[in-house]
């Protein structure tokens, strides 16, 4: 009887370890599977010329579209294309109609501050962030203003005709939850 009562709480303790490292071994193979997919969706553009949406798993919503890396951080993130709750979960998206890297209109983020953009809060004025496109294009911006802005208005300042990078997270970055107004705005320059 008590061979059988610690064989069940083995199990039991078991299961409980399985279930616990289940979301942080599913978060680790998403990334893994975003940044395949980014990679071989380069490859395929190089190879044919033409724009290649690979999406990181056959049900996903979303494709990657762009690769930002910030160098003095040492930190790059792929870009999904989107900015709906989905997307989010899985990384960093960037909102329509503000999706298309290039030089006439703004390039616009959004990300959770409490994992794929918690490093925001280390960038700087005049740090350099490195895009990279559909296409493989690089394109190199200057960060020129990082902002605390109030968005119970709905709205968010965001200049339409210009080549600017904008990144969006909640704000405060240590706060608990999502139930804050203020969004943390960093707006970078075609440089």
């Amino acid at each position: 009887m008590k061979l059988i009562f610690i064989y069940i709480l083995f199990v039991i303790g078991g299961l409980l370890c399985i279930h616990a490292s289940w979301l942080p071994a599913k978060a680790w193979l998403s990334q893994q599977l975003i940044s395949y997919s980014w990679h071989q969706s380069i490859d395929q553009q190089k190879l044919y010329r033409k724009k290649v949406a690979i999406k990181p798993w056959p049900w996903a919503d979303t494709f990657p579209i762009a690769e930002l890396s910030f160098k003095r951080i040492e930190k790059d993130i792929v870009v999904l294309n989107g900015g709906d709750p989905t997307t989010l979960a899985f990384s960093a998206g960037a909102i329509a109609p503000f999706n298309l890297a290039n030089h006439t209109s703004a390039f616009v983020v959004a990300g959770h501050n409490d994992s794929h953009f918690s490093f925001l809060e280390d960038v700087i004025m005049k740090d350099v962030i490195s895009m990279t496109d559909q296409y493989g294009k690089s394109q190199l911006y200057q960060v020129e203003a990082i902002d605390i802005i109030d968005a119970s208005s709905g709205q968010l300042p965001i200049v339409t005709n210009n080549s600017s990078l904008i990144l969006i997270t909640c704000y405060p970055f240590s706060s608990v939850g999502n139930n804050t107004n203020e969004r943390y705005v960093i707006t970078a320059k075609l440089i």
